[in-house]
């Protein structure tokens, strides 16, 4: 089981769904936590469910470069240190492709993509410094498998793959760790929709393998595996945790030939 001793983890999106379930599965295992978010009133109630004094809320635009580069210094200025960051924030349209525009693209890449490299550049420093740090991007199935109408969501989770990888190997020799997990489809409040329509739901169930859609714990799990010391020997992965959904083709009832 993996456990911290007191290491400071800073984790954006922190607010709620997957964000809020890293969260509590990290201070469960020994962390402090930093929760960063757009949400000042979500972080309120985010802290104040987490309880004690092992967490901090920490507002913050990440369309915002000198937000973003300035998180890492506010994080390690409030609890002395900075050992985990989290890159989990991130907006998501699903629009075809011919009716996305060219503001709706870059504002998915400068959430999904742009923000999470700022906050790679900015932290690293001292990271490489303390000689250990680990580094975990939450990617998506739809950044390994085109999905039909997550266009821009997908070019992002797939540099962001790219980004997990490059960190990995210029920084993998100096105490470095960088990996990412790419969840399915999660049942969160950013897809609220998707589960609001029945055929939708039957056919996630059919087409993955365990035969269920993801819930946030689940996405959470892997995390803190990746951010504990049980990991140090996978640097530059990128674990599907999808029930089986990117394993190939599966469906009730599917002939076999």
């Amino acid at each position: 089981m993996t456990t911290f001793d007191n290491d400071v983890a800073v984790v954006t999106g922190a607010a709620g769904g997957i964000g809020l379930a890293v969260c509590r599965a990290l201070l469960d295992a020994g962390a402090r936590v930093a929760l960063a978010d757009v949400d000042a009133d979500g972080l309120d109630r985010a802290v104040e469910e987490l309880g004690g004094e092992r967490a901090a809320a920490f507002v913050v635009d990440l369309s915002d470069d000198e937000q973003a580069t300035d998180l890492p210094r506010r994080v390690r200025d409030h609890f002395g240190a900075l050992d985990i960051l989290v890159n989990n924030a991130g907006v998501r349209q699903v629009t075809d492709i011919l009716d996305l525009t060219p503001a709706e693209w870059r504002r998915t890449l400068d959430i999904n993509l742009v923000a999470p490299f700022v906050l790679v550049h900015a932290a690293l420093p001292g990271m490489v410094a303390q000689g250990r740090g680990k580094i975990i991007n939450v990617a998506s199935l739809a950044g390994l498998t085109a999905v039909r109408g997550r266009a821009a969501y997908g070019a992002s989770k797939a540099g962001l793959a790219m980004l997990t990888r490059s960190v990995a190997v210029e920084f993998g020799g100096r105490g470095i760790w960088c990996n990412a997990v790419a969840p399915g489809v999660v049942e969160t409040p950013m897809a609220r929709g998707f589960f609001q329509d029945g055929a939708l739901t039957e056919t996630l169930v059919q087409v993955t393998p365990m035969g269920r859609w993801g819930q946030p714990e689940d996405i959470a799990a892997p995390v803190v595996f990746l951010a504990g010391g049980e990991s140090d020997f996978i640097n530059g992965a990128v674990v599907p945790a999808d029930g089986g959904w990117t394993a190939g083709y599966h469906s009730v009832g599917a002939a076999s030939g």
